[in-house]
């Protein structure tokens, strides 16, 4: 990755994780990959999934609990014709936030570590409540009958693609054709391009 790219900074990649609905999860055995998108929460910096007892995931993750987790934030999809007039296909690109996990897979066996991650996920996916506590002994059953696993990273990178490495030309280019097209996350695109370049002009 480069470094121009490359973000540390804990409080965002959080954020980032965060907002994402779902990311992919990838696991690997007898050098054959899988990868599978699902929902997911954090909690510090672990994040816990959850799914059936007994299934492909399962079964691979008791031979390799090693594994890789990726969550893609879209933002605008940049023309070849925003930053070239030379008509090739080359220049188009998309922007785009990232954050990329390696770590072990561990299974959650305790009932308070597996409800305080169903509280976390509800808050995360249905914020408005409405739903009684997990604590309540009503979800016994449920639990009991459900995986929760989580991943304990030893690596976490976080990337920001957003015309950063482009010459001043480039860039401007890239800015006026968004203005040009004018959709809600072109706005919020030229937003973050400038936060990055270091210009504040009000945009």
């Amino acid at each position: 990755m480069k470094k121009i790219f490359e973000i540390r900074d804990k409080a965002v990649i959080y954020e980032i994780l965060d907002q994402a609905e779902y990311g992919t999860l990838a696991l690997s055995v007898d050098n054959t990959p899988y990868a599978v998108p699902l929902n997911f929460v954090r909690l510090e910096d672990t994040l816990y999934f959850h799914g059936a007892l007994m299934n492909k995931k399962m079964k691979m993750l008791a031979q390799n609990p090693k594994a890789s987790f990726s969550v893609v934030e879209n933002h605008s999809l940049i023309d070849s014709d925003f930053s070239s007039t030379e008509g090739l296909a080359c220049p188009a690109t998309q922007f785009f936030k990232s954050v990329s996990m390696e770590g072990v897979i561990e299974l959650v066996e305790s009932r308070e570590e597996k409800v305080a991650m169903f509280e976390a996920l509800m808050k995360k996916l249905q914020p408005k409540g409405g739903y009684k506590p997990f604590d309540e002994e009503i979800y016994d059953k449920a639990l009991k009958a459900t995986a929760v696993y989580k991943l304990i990273p030893f690596k976490i990178s976080c990337k920001f693609k957003f015309g950063q490495n482009l010459s001043e030309e480039r860039f401007e280019m890239i800015v006026e054709s968004l203005e040009k097209r004018g959709a809600e996350i072109d706005r919020k695109t030229i937003k973050i391009m400038k936060a990055e370049r270091g210009v504040n002009d009000g945009v």
